[in-house]
C-alpha cells in the first residue's frame, strides 16, 4: 500500500491524518485514530495498515478493530495493576480507543500531538493522564530512514499514588506485515528468554551475539526483553528492509516494569524493556516500554525516546 493511500483513506472517514516527510522517508499520524504513526520509505507503507479501523468505531459489542501502525499504550496490560481488563475481560479502554488528539505542532518533518486519556486500572482506580507524542523524520547520509519518536504519559491527577497502588509506563507497539521468511531479532542478552504466551524455544536461533525468531503460523508468541537487549529488529525478506528500534536511556527516578497480558488477578513480574509480539494472522510488532516511578505526583511526565531507522537489506539468509 502506498503511503498517500493511508493518508487518504483516514481523511476520507475524518480521523484527520498528517503527514510529514523528508527526502523519500515519511510518516502519516492519525490524530482521530488513537494517534497512530504509520512509516513510509520510497512511497511504500512498511507499518501494517488496516483500512476496517478508520471505518469502524470499536466498542465492547463489535470488538477491538486494530489499526496496524504504531500506537501509544499505557502499560502494563495485565495484572493486578494493568489497564485492559477494568471491565473484567480484555478490551482496549476507550479512554485509547476513543482519543481524540490534537495538533501542538505541526512541520514539514515533525509534529506533536497531545490528548486527555483517562485511565481506569484493574483494581479500579482512575488515573487522569495526558498522552502526547512527537516524531521527526530524516534521512542519514546512507539514505536509511530515521524516524526520532518522542512519546510521554503525563500524570494529570490530584493525589500521589504509592507504591503498590499503581503502574504506569509508556508503551509503543509498531505492527509489520511478516511471512514466514521474516524474521525478528534482538541483541542476546545472556539469560533465558522469558516467555508471556506460548513456549518460544524451537523457533529462536542464535549466532554472533544476536537471537532470531521466526513466526509461529498457529501460536501467539510474545517475548518479554531486559534493557540488556539494546535493540529490537526485524527483517522482511520479501520486501528486502530491516527495521530497528532502540531506545535511549530512562530519565532517572524511572524504572522497566512488567507489560505482560497476566490475569488481572496476578501480582505484577519481571520488568521488561523491549518486547517482540508474533501473531499467527501475519504480523508481528516490535515493542519499546518506558520506565514507572516509585510515586505518582501531579504533573509527573514519564517519557520514553526511541529511534526507529529502516533501511535496504541484502538477503542473507533466514535464520538470524
Amino acid at each position: 500500500m502506498r503511503i498517500e493511500e493511508i493518508f487518504e483513506h483516514c481523511r476520507r472517514h475524518g480521523r484527520r491524518p498528517l503527514l510529514i516527510a523528508a527526502g523519500n522517508s515519511a510518516v502519516v499520524a492519525v490524530p482521530g485514530m488513537e494517534g497512530r504513526l504509520f512509516y513510509g520509505r520510497g512511497g511504500e507503507a512498511v507499518s501494517l495498515f488496516r483500512p476496517e479501523a478508520a471505518e469502524k468505531i470499536t466498542t465492547s459489542a463489535t470488538g477491538y478493530f486494530n489499526p496496524g501502525g504504531d500506537g501509544l499504550w499505557p502499560a502494563p496490560e495485565g495484572t493486578c495493576l494493568g489497564y485492559e481488563y477494568a471491565s473484567g475481560a480484555w478490551r482496549v479502554p476507550p479512554g485509547l480507543t476513543g482519543a481524540q488528539y490534537e495538533v501542538a505542532v505541526l512541520a514539514a518533518d515533525r509534529f506533536t500531538i497531545t490528548a486527555e486519556i483517562d485511565l481506569v486500572n484493574n483494581r479500579q482506580r482512575g488515573i487522569p493522564c495526558r498522552f502526547t507524542r512527537s516524531a521527526q523524520v530524516r534521512e542519514d547520509s546512507g539514505g536509511t530512514t530515521v524516524i526520532d519518536q518522542r512519546d510521554t504519559i503525563e500524570y494529570i491527577g490530584k493525589d500521589v499514588l504509592h507504591a503498590g497502588e499503581f503502574l504506569l509506563a509508556p508503551w509503543s507497539l509498531s505492527q509489520f506485515a511478516v511471512d514466514d521468511r521474516s524474521r525478528a531479532r534482538f541483541c542476546d542478552p545472556g539469560i533465558p528468554v522469558r516467555d508471556l504466551y506460548e513456549p518460544s524455544a524451537e523457533l529462536l536461533a542464535r549466532a554472533d551475539g544476536a537471537v532470531a525468531l521466526r513466526r509461529d503460523p498457529e501460536r501467539r508468541i510474545q517475548l518479554a526483553l531486559p534493557e540488556a537487549c539494546k535493540f529490537v529488529e526485524l527483517r522482511l525478506f520479501d520486501r528486502k528492509l530491516a527495521i530497528r528500534r532502540t531506545a535511549a536511556p530512562l530519565a532517572p527516578g524511572l524504572r522497566p516494569i512488567d507489560i505482560a497480558d497476566a490475569s488481572p488477578d496476578a501480582p505484577p513480574g519481571a520488568p521488561v524493556r523491549y518486547s517482540i509480539y508474533s501473531d499467527p494472522s501475519g504480523f508481528m510488532e516490535l515493542e519499546v516500554a518506558g520506565g514507572c516511578p516509585e510515586e505518582l505526583v501531579p504533573g509527573a511526565v514519564l517519557g520514553m525516546e526511541v529511534s526507529n531507522t529502516i533501511s535496504n537489506m541484502e538477503d542473507a539468509g533466514y535464520e538470524v
